[in-house]
């Protein structure tokens, strides 16, 4: 009676456990190849070697779409003994047309792949001749690229090239001086990953996943991504309502749909699982499903302060 209730037990926790996953594909991100002609990184006595590299940004990037709760996700552990259980070396699930493969190993419904290509950090010493003390600036600049392949059709879903640069500015910014007074090229290179990884991520789920209205009222929507994904208080998107759904006539297979841009929304607040915005533009015509892009900021030159002053010729 007792081993009954046990296995009556266990089978009720998998059961309630699965359904937490309902719906949600699984996505694999396998180790991201460093490229063959970088070096190790060496600021300041800081050795920073590939396997640092490709580990702590797979890390990162798995972390990301972990807590954009719309995937299942593949532990990194068991993706690494599903790779050695089957003695997939570096040249075989890394060579291109392979990712099928080894997402239908992995059981995955979709895979991440990509390659680090720069890693750089200069280092700046100022004198600062009130206090005699030395003050160092540090800079960084990150390139990778990655594509996301559909398991199923062996399609590639999204592919792109990113390069992530951190300024000593911007850590200024963000960064308190109390906290930062005692950083290394590791805390430099931590942000720096953690910010990759969010665009990473953010162009994974928009590939997967784009971001769409769960609820419309007056100016205000309800949109289904929320804190932890990328979305931040101030962010404008475009909104664009999905129209007819497009087949191809001979297979049969979705190509995409119809889309119509309708309006713009700014974030105004982000939730644990949704964040709320009000409609800038539009108003009326954004409709629920309706998907939402985020807008590109373009910097403006600043125009002479006075005329330039040439010579005649």
């Amino acid at each position: 009676m007792k081993k009954f209730l046990l296995l009556f037990l266990v089978s009720m926790m998998c059961l309630v456990s699965g359904s937490a996953f309902a719906g949600k594909p699984t996505i694999a991100v396998l180790p991201f190849q460093v490229n063959p002609f970088m070096r190790t990184i060496t600021v300041n006595n800081v050795l920073i070697t590939r396997q640092v590299m490709e580990r702590e940004f797979s890390n990162q990037l798995i972390e990301f779409l972990v807590k954009s709760r719309k995937f299942k996700v593949l532990n990194r552990t068991d993706i690494q003994r599903i790779i050695a259980e089957n003695r997939l070396t570096d040249s075989i699930w890394a060579k291109p047309g392979q990712e099928q493969m080894v997402g239908k190993l992995l059981v995955a419904d979709y895979l991440v792949t990509g390659t680090l290509n720069r890693l750089e950090f200069v280092t700046r010493r100022q004198n600062i001749a009130i206090t005699n003390e030395v003050s160092r600036r540090t800079s960084g600049t990150f390139k990778f690229q990655f594509k996301i392949t559909a398991i199923k059709s062996g399609k590639v879903v999204s592919a792109e090239q990113i390069i992530e640069r951190l300024t000593s500015s911007e850590v200024r910014r963000i960064i308190p001086i109390a906290e930062r007074r005692n950083w290394t090229l590791s805390d430099y290179k931590d942000l720096l990953f953690k910010r990759a990884a969010t665009k990473a991520g953010n162009e994974i789920l928009a590939g997967i996943y784009p971001i769409k209205v769960a609820s419309t009222k007056g100016t205000s929507v309800m949109l289904n991504r929320g804190k932890g994904a990328g979305i931040v208080v101030g962010q404008s998107y475009t909104v664009f309502n999905q129209g007819e759904v497009v087949t191809d006539p001979d297979t049969g297979e979705v190509l995409g749909a119809s889309e119509e841009e309708v309006g713009t929304i700014v974030i105004s607040a982000v939730n644990p699982k949704f964040s709320n915005g009000t409609i800038t533009k539009g108003k009326g015509n954004v409709k629920t499903g309706a998907i939402c892009r985020k807008q590109k900021t373009v910097k403006e030159t600043a125009a002479p302060a006075y005329p330039r002053a040439t010579p005649g010729w």
